[in-house]
């Protein structure tokens, strides 16, 4: 930067002549503005378009005498952007990778830099174009942008000018225009953008931007739910500030990241907490603090949403539709019916126009612990609920709860089941707690050899720990075996300080109760490597009464390795000499060279998710039996066409919602398989792409791993797959969604199978 150092050598020149001069006169000396000698002759959009390669990484060399000039919207100051410099002009934004920190200090935002490109470099690092220096990258083999050293970044730019803010372009944006082809690239990469009323999803008034000491993706979702990713880093000097809360403005510089031309992921980068603009600073409404009914009903309908504490005064009367007086409501228990609750601040409260209505959805946990008609105590007791605070049933309400363990909290154990036989299989059951008393890290389902268990370990999280995986409440009094029994697994990784216990508890919540441990076998954890599983026995509950919990405990101290245990095969009400032993194919073998999908559901298709088997043995889990048709009302879609004359194919729609993961299991088949065929769609618009694993078994063991993998796959287009499998003898086919998108509170990423058949081996 010949010009920037001339300026402070003039400065300090000026300096020293005032100093040493026996003149009286200090008037200041003029300011010297930096004036760029360069002229900018080309667009940083026309830049961007010349030197454009669909390749995720590659470098250019600039031979022509380009100029560009632009102003600097980036900013290091607070260390969530790292060595990076980002100028724009009135087509476009460019990064520039530098290998410094404090870039701010010179290149301040507002700055106008000129920047000179012949004989410099213009290229790609993971599919971010950029202005850097040229890196080869031996694992790819494929050349890529990397830093630029500073002092050769000094000789390609000047300064112009002071800076100047206020002629920086904040563009707004959506979510939804954020297009992926080539021009849209080039467009939105790298441009300072604004997305307005947006909402963190993980917003809780607890989660702060990063978690732990990790890099953390945040999300921000609009109205209609649609995501994008917020990068933080865990250097940034705002990582530990809570995510705001509400429907605000966010701004950032908008990078993009993809290891392959045909999949990439938008990521946006605050410059500060202070991008974060308009949301609430009302940190209420969290479970920890709730809000009073009284301030529920003063912000209804306003879209917020939170968590209210009150206490339970009665629910709306039969045959009531819209509450419009105190009559309206039963002010007792038991109620004649049990489908809603009505909550106040005060027990005693019968006026309705201080309280709230909200529903217990049909089937739900809260609908089984808390209605009136079957759980009396419940009456004028304390509870929480989360929802959004807007009008149902024509009066103040809490509306939007699905009804899950997670969005309500009663201060009584109540009801609870007769019996559990849970193998986690499908994921970790929505009606179990998965409580973090201390640490960052909790329990989570994964599957080896085809088995499904829940597990827990404290690796690369925050110690200590202390997390519970916890049962649904258990009616003791209608348990007619009172006997628990389960497996456990456990790979010690030479932890000292790790503990697993089974405790005994009389709520969901462990901090609000006495744990009460239970003596039972666990397992023991080997010199190296998983233990085999061990069975608990049957231990005995007959000493227990009315409703309790049974929670699985794993705790740990600060230790240079933390210990992973499993549990599996947890059952409730039957006494069991080996529980089972999880998933492992068996069963009568069949024959033949295609899945029977019509019979699916008896050969009715059907939109409602849940689990359904063919004739010959297939099992659809967590998935819906769709059809071809004439035109696309679900459960009936053109796509999927017919089989012959008047029969429609039927397909096998697997969910991606990872709590409850969609898979399709096969019968035991005999006669080998060669080559594996079968057609695939997009049914839903909420897909990140198509990307699902077809496993091939043998004795309940994995013997061949095949993924599909199709980020660009369209929704209602079929696409064929073929695989040479080349397997001899008898075999299972099971096939699992991987849910690209990563959501478990909602239906994501549902894949379409159908015209499944194979060649014999």
């Amino acid at each position: 930067m010949r010009h920037f150092k001339s300026y402070i050598t003039l400065m300090l020149l000026t300096a020293i002549s005032l100093l040493s001069s026996c003149s009286d006169d200090f008037d200041t000396p003029p300011m010297m503005v930096p004036t760029a000698n360069r002229v900018a002759n080309i667009t940083i959009a026309d830049l961007k378009a010349k030197y454009w390669q669909d390749e995720p990484n590659y470098i250019a060399t600039v031979e022509d005498d380009l100029v560009i000039a632009g102003r600097v919207i980036s900013s290091d100051e607070t260390g969530n952007i790292y060595k990076s410099l980002v100028i724009q002009d009135k087509t476009a934004a460019i990064a520039i990778s530098i290998n410094a920190n404090s870039l701010y200090n010179t290149y301040r935002v507002g700055q106008e830099v000129v920047i000179s490109l012949k004989g410099y470099w213009v290229g790609k690092y993971n599919s971010l174009e950029q202005i850097g220096y040229p890196e080869y990258y031996e694992p790819k083999d494929v050349w890529e942008a990397s830093f630029l050293p500073l002092e050769t970044f000094e000789k390609m730019a000047q300064l112009n000018g002071l800076p100047r803010p206020a002629d920086i372009d904040t563009i707004p944006a959506t979510i939804t225009g954020l297009s992926t082809d080539a021009a849209g690239l080039r467009q939105w990469q790298s441009q300072l953008v604004r997305f307005n009323d947006v909402k963190f999803s993980d917003a809780d008034g607890q989660a702060a931007f990063v978690a732990g000491d990790a890099t953390t993706n945040r999300t921000i979702e609009d109205a209609g739910g649609n995501t994008l990713v917020v990068r933080t880093s865990s250097y940034a000097t705002f990582k530990n500030e809570l995510l705001p809360l509400g429907y605000g403005s966010v701004v950032g510089i908008l990078s993009y990241y993809g290891t392959s031309a045909s999949n990439g992921t938008w990521q946006l980068l605050l410059r500060s907490y202070d991008d974060c603009i308009d949301f609430s600073t009302d940190f209420s409404g969290i479970e920890t603090n709730p809000w009073t009914v009284a301030k529920a009903i003063s912000i209804q309908n306003t879209a917020r949403e939170g968590w209210v504490g009150g206490y339970v005064v009665g629910a709306v009367a039969p045959e009531v539709t819209e509450v419009k007086s105190n009559s309206d409501i039963e002010w007792k228990a038991p109620t004649t019916i049990g489908t809603t609750l009505v909550i106040a601040d005060d027990p005693e409260c019968k006026d309705y126009t201080k309280c709230l209505v909200v529903a217990l959805p049909q089937g739900s946990a809260f609908r089984t612990q808390a209605n009136l008609a079957d759980n009396v105590e419940v009456y004028k007791t304390a509870i929480k609920v989360k929802g959004t605070m807007a009008t149902y049933m024509g009066t103040h309400g809490i509306t939007g709860n699905t009804g899950t363990k997670d969005e309500f909290r009663l201060s009584v154990s109540t009801g609870g089941v007769t019996g559990i036989k849970e193998g986690f299989d499908a994921g970790l059951p929505t009606d179990w707690a998965n409580i973090k008393v201390q640490g960052n890290k909790a329990w989570y389902q994964t599957t080896f050899n085809n088995n499904g268990y829940a597990a827990m370990t404290g690796y690369k999280g925050t110690a200590p720990f202390d997390s519970w995986l916890i049962t649904p409440a258990i009616n003791m009094s209608k348990v007619e075996n009172k006997v628990l029994n389960f497996r456990t697994q456990v790979n010690g990784y030479s932890s000292t300080t790790t503990k697993f216990g089974v405790y005994v508890l009389t709520s969901d919540d462990p901090t609000s109760c006495t744990p009460v441990p239970l003596e039972c076998t666990i397992a023991s954890a080997p010199a190296s490597g998983y233990s085999d599983w061990a069975n608990s026995g049957n231990i005995d509950l007959s000493g227990y009464t009315g409703t309790i919990f049974i929670g699985f405990r794993y705790e740990a101290t600060t230790d240079a390795n933390y210990a992973t245990w499993c549990v599996d095969d947890v059952v409730i009400g039957e006494v069991s000499d080996d529980n089972g032993g999880g998933n492992g194919g068996g069963g009568t073998v069949v024959s033949g060279t295609e899945a029977d999908f019509e019979t699916l559901n008896g050969g009715e298709a059907v939109g409602q998710y849940g689990t359904y088997k063919t004739a010959q043995g297939w099992e659809l889990k967590n998935g819906n039996v769709l059809k071809g048709g004439e035109s696309d009302s679900n459960p009936v879609f053109k796509v999927f066409g017919y089989k012959s004359e008047g029969q429609p194919y039927f397909a096998a729609c697997i969910n991606g919602k990872t709590a409850t993961v969609g898979t399709i299991t096969s019968p035991v088949i005999s006669g080998g398989i060669g080559k594996l065929n079968l057609k695939y769609a997009i049914p839903y618009s909420e897909s990140k792409g198509v990307l699902f694993k077809i496993e091939i078994l043998q004795g309940g063991n994995v013997v061949k791993t095949f993924k599909v993998d199709n980020a660009s796959a369209a929704k209602l287009t079929a696409y064929d797959y073929s695989v040479d499998v080349d397997v001899e003898g008898e075999f299972q086919i099971l096939i699992t969604n991987l849910s690209p998108t990563g959501s478990a509170d909602s239906n994501k990423d549902r894949y379409a199978i159908w015209a499944l058949n194979w060649t014999n081996k």
